[in-house]
């Protein structure tokens, strides 16, 4: 919606993902290589996303009223205040915060301070990937094209989530850190062709989309999962059968068989919350 036509333009919608991160911080009042330290990105970064977010709202956008922003959180504005105004007291953090950081006793907005000047500080590159996190469902928050996918169920799903994104019905936004990757015990046997899955963050461009997807996914999950497994199953086999020839011809330990096709479906299902205990096979 460009300028000048009496409606309100909602920056969350106007603006791309980065493009609205970058915004918030300069509104906030950050200078661009803080912006850059904040995100993880170059400087320059910095200046291309500012020019696009012109483009996009128009000149004196920082301060204009007919745009709706999205609030900080009150931790990310914590720290922002630090970073712009120093540690609270008028003074910039200096020795007190270097001293500090020296005997490890330090405040996360100390922490934050220290990270955007580039000096180490584990604390500081926590407490900045905390603000992010909440940066980003502070712009998620409401948005019904936002889809997360378990660290299980996108490790079983990988065909159906690969063909969406070929098709842009979906598009990949981030990893989730919350939770931890989906590494079954029998993983080595697929001889490093399938790998570990963390949860992760999608976008669907459309409401349209949001629909298509929720629908081939059930379909999929009904129609190809058990042919998914099967083949699963078959390579794993394959892999085993290898290693125990190895095993036996130098008198090692057998190893450990992988699990029945039975099993792995039901695994499989299990991961998806479509499975219950009565359903899952005798060993």
């Amino acid at each position: 919606m460009s300028p000048g036509e009496g409606k309100p333009i909602v920056a969350r919608l106007a603006l791309a993902g980065l493009e609205l991160q970058v915004a918030l911080l300069a509104r906030a009042g950050l200078k661009r290589w803080e912006i850059a330290a904040s995100l993880g990105i170059k400087p320059g970064t910095v200046k291309s996303q500012l020019e696009r977010i012109a483009g996009k709202l128009g000149p004196g956008w920082r301060d204009r009223t007919d745009i709706v922003w999205p609030e900080l959180d009150e931790e990310v504005l914590q720290a922002v205040r630090c970073v712009r105004d120093g540690d609270g007291n008028g003074e910039e953090a200096s020795f007190r915060a270097f001293r500090c950081a020296a005997e490890e006793s330090i405040s996360p907005e100390e922490a934050a301070i220290l990270r955007l000047q580039s000096v180490p500080s584990a604390a500081g590159r926590a407490y900045l990937r905390q603000a992010r996190a909440l940066q980003w469902k502070l712009l998620m928050w409401g948005d019904g094209r936002i889809l997360r996918v378990g660290a299980a169920a996108r490790f079983w799903m990988r065909p159906a989530l690969s063909f969406l994104a070929a098709g842009k019905y979906i598009r990949y936004l981030r990893a989730d850190s919350g939770e931890e990757p989906y590494r079954p015990w029998w993983l080595p046997y697929t001889g490093g062709r399938v790998r570990a899955a963390k949860a992760a963050f999608y976008k669907m461009p459309t409401v349209a989309d949001r629909d298509y997807v929720g629908n081939y996914l059930e379909d999929w999950i009904d129609r190809e999962l058990p042919g998914y497994v099967a083949r699963l199953h078959r390579r794993m086999q394959q892999r085993w059968l290898a290693l125990d020839r190895i095993a036996r011809s130098t008198g090692r330990k057998e190893p450990e068989p992988p699990p029945s096709p039975e099993e792995l479906f039901w695994e499989a299902r299990q991961a998806l919350g479509i499975a219950t205990l009565g359903d899952k096979p005798l060993p």
